[in-house]
């Protein structure tokens, strides 16, 4: 009961913090003058808005940004950073958009602030791809990106948190021995910085990650090294909220010693915490129930996991559920309660996600209650044969007929595996059969494709070379013949027909270069397709074109494909779309390149979807299945339109 009021009265204190700080914050704005500081204030504002009041933060953004001089990169980088913030792990594509206008407005102001909300800004990007289960693209961001830019501001802090932020990347990866080298470096980064709550606070988690990393490596002499240090952090702030995951990680150290008491003590403490994480509070019930039960006392731990499912508000997952009701099951087991245990263990089997470990450890247990029925029932029929002889016919004929079925039953299964296998090979077959008309397709599709980009790169030559110079032949000697022919009132309709010539000529270069792109051949993909976007950008349109880590090293075949992809996908986001904006962005990681063309545009229905029957399209989704790829296209009325797709580098 006293736990829970210190709860009650920590949640009040920091409610009241909260909201002095917001009045604070509102209090500053209305007594400062100069415009740009306001700004910066109502940014601030929407920030600590963004996980109260989406809607109240994006009006004071908006606030901001009108007031906000146009040489002010930096303020301005920080509203396109904090419209991010409102988008942050819900809306992943967009708050990604936002942070990278930021980054772009950011990009060329060596200051250290702009450094800093680089930093925090390519951090936040790669945590959407993180959230997208894109987690190597979220390793290469952070050390390329944010830890440098974070260094370069001065900010110690940020680099460690950022290094942490890797090391925890490589643990959740069961990469112990890495991770434990980027919780180093923290505290290193850390080791020098001016104490204060926040940093110390920072050198307490990372303590205790790096000690955790060490335990599962089973390496208890070096885990404890970092456990005293974070000890004697928590020693000087014993209400640090961090202080929960220490006395939880120093439980497992005990654990690991077989110093169950000791452990038992700091769950206690943890338990004892006024404000608990749901999960921390799952982690400290678990743990202090086979610390238990390693102390034998297996009542005692059934009391502590009961108390843990009679909250089910701190049950997080159905995972956490299951991890509860199969510890149940394992004490009944050893109380010798069969009746018990099989009962949680049927509501584990209901919460598992298919298992296997979890599979075997129930029919484990209950075929030992099977064994020990059978062994009871065995001896109950010893018995009744010495009692009464005459039963002896009657077991011998249930005997022989348990024998008759079992040998039916295994007739029955064996003739029925027989044929599922041979159903599995005509499946098998099919699957090969199918697998072979796919790559033969593959084939000639490649043909017609190489052939297509061979016509177009010789009508490109005969066009630029042949009837090119022919016509500037033709302007030549026409201006030759001019001075020596014409007379004065001539001029100005000759030059007019001159002006023509020039137009047919620089149209006729106009057409060889869609055909076949010099810049393509010469420079490389990134080249040309920023060439592309910018050919495209025209008044009431604008293009962002987005490269990231773009290879230079890709075939030129496969160059081709994707450069024709994006200008098929650009040419309709032009000719129909309506819109005035344009996002196109590129990226590859590893084998696997992505194409995102998203257009704010009038869109279309699901009707109108499937009347599309273009030429364009068509040779678009030949392009894709040839580069073994998908697509995606995601589209509304009036909401514009998003095509994504994904390909194979290595079949080019």
């Amino acid at each position: 009961m006293m736990s829970f009021r210190l709860f009650l009265f920590f949640f009040f204190l920091m409610s009241f913090a909260a909201s002095q700080e917001r009045d604070s914050l509102e209090t500053l704005i209305r007594k400062e003058k100069n415009a740009e500081k306001r700004a910066d204030l109502m940014l601030e504002l929407a920030d600590y808005l963004s996980d109260v009041d989406t809607v109240e933060a994006i009006v004071y953004i908006k606030k901001a940004q009108k007031i906000i001089p146009k040489n002010n990169k930096v303020l301005q980088g920080k509203v396109y950073f904090t419209f991010g913030q409102q988008f942050f792990g819900v809306e992943l594509k967009k708050a990604q958009k936002f942070y990278k206008r930021a980054i772009n407005l950011l990009e060329n102001q060596q200051t250290k602030d702009s450094y800093i909300l680089m930093a925090r800004a390519w951090h936040n990007y790669a945590a959407q791809e993180q959230y997208q289960d894109n987690s190597d693209i979220f390793i290469s961001i952070i050390l390329n990106k944010s830890i440098p830019l974070a260094a370069k501001g001065g900010r110690k802090d940020l680099e460690a948190q950022y290094l942490n932020a890797i090391g925890s990347e490589m643990y959740n990866r069961k990469l112990y021995e890495k991770s434990i080298s980027y919780f180093d470096q923290s505290l290193k980064t850390i080791e020098k910085e001016p104490e204060n709550y926040n940093v110390l606070e920072r050198k307490i988690e990372f303590n205790v990650n790096a000690a955790q990393s060490y335990l599962y490596l089973n390496n208890s002499a070096k885990a404890k090294k970092y456990l005293q240090s974070a000890e004697a952090i928590i020693r000087r702030y014993p209400q640090n909220p961090l202080a929960v995951s220490f006395y939880l990680v120093n439980a497992k150290y005990f654990q690991l010693n077989g110093d169950f008491e000791n452990s038992l003590r700091n769950l206690n403490k943890g338990l004892a915490a006024p404000a608990i994480a749901p999960q921390d509070y799952f982690g400290l019930i678990y743990q202090k129930a086979f610390s238990l039960r390693n102390l034998n006392r297996p009542k005692e731990a059934l009391a502590v996991l009961q108390t843990m499912i009679n909250r089910k508000d701190l049950i997080s997952t159905k995972h956490d559920a299951r991890i509860l009701h199969n510890e149940m099951s394992k004490i009944y087991a050893e109380l010798n309660d069969y009746k018990n245990a099989y009962e949680y263990q049927l509501q584990t089997k209901s919460l598992s996600d298919s298992l296997l470990a979890e599979e075997r450890d129930s029919k484990a247990l209950m075929m030992e209650t099977k064994f020990r029925t059978a062994e009871k029932e065995k001896q109950l029929a010893v018995q009744e044969l010495e009692i009464n002889k005459k039963n002896q016919y009657m077991w011998t004929f249930i005997i022989t007929t348990l024998v008759f079925l079992g040998s039916g039953l295994y007739t029955f299964f064996y003739y029925r595996n027989r044929k599922k296998l041979s159903e599995q090979r005509e499946i098998n077959l099919q699957q090969k059969l199918k697998e072979k008309e796919q790559t033969e397709e593959l084939k000639v599709t490649k043909a017609i494709l190489d052939g297509e980009e061979r016509e177009r790169e010789r009508v490109a030559k005969d066009l630029h070379d042949g009837l090119g110079g022919m016509l500037a032949g033709v302007k030549i000697n026409l201006s030759t013949w001019s001075n020596n022919h014409l007379e004065e009132n001539q001029y100005e309709s000759f030059h007019k027909i001159l002006n023509q010539l020039d137009s047919s000529v620089s149209e006729l270069r106009r057409v060889s270069r869609n055909l076949m792109p010099e810049s393509l051949l010469n420079f490389g993909l990134e080249i040309a397709l920023k060439d592309l976007c910018e050919f495209y950008i025209k008044d009431g349109l604008y293009i962002d074109f987005q490269p990231i880590n773009i290879q230079k090293d890709l075939p030129l075949n496969l160059q081709v494909n994707i450069y024709r992809i994006v200008q098929e996908l650009l040419a309709n986001a032009v000719k129909h779309s309506s819109a005035n904006n344009i996002l196109v962005q590129c990226s590859q990681n590893g084998n696997e390149f992505y194409i995102t063309v998203e257009d704010n545009g009038k869109g279309f229905t699901e009707e109108e979807m499937k009347k599309v029957k273009s030429l364009g399209l068509k040779n678009l989704q030949n392009r894709v299945n040839f580069l073994k790829g998908k697509i995606e296209i995601q589209t509304a009325q009036n909401q514009g339109t998003s095509v994504n797709i994904e390909i194979s580098t290595n079949v080019a």
